[in-house]
């Protein structure tokens, strides 16, 4: 991983940022399939707290693409 202080030029900073909530989103996105994967396969969790949970997660997801945007002035590809 890029250590802050190696970061030479704004753009090498965009690199090391878009890395960075690229890996998180990656994360909630695979805590997401898991969770819909487990409850499709075991309906014994309670819907209330699926449903919280996928929101919960959705609106991370969402509130990380929202951050880098502002931070960047660039949508996360």
């Amino acid at each position: 991983m890029v250590e802050l202080d190696d970061l030479k030029s704004p753009e090498d900073f965009k690199h090391f940022l878009h890395d960075i909530f690229k890996s998180m989103v990656d994360e909630l996105v695979i805590q997401e399939t898991q969770l819909i994967k487990t409850y499709h396969e075991n309906r014994t969790m309670p819907f209330d707290f699926y449903n919280l949970t996928i929101r919960e997660i959705q609106a991370k997801i969402q509130c990380k693409l929202e951050v880098y945007q502002r931070l960047t002035g660039e949508d996360l590809k």
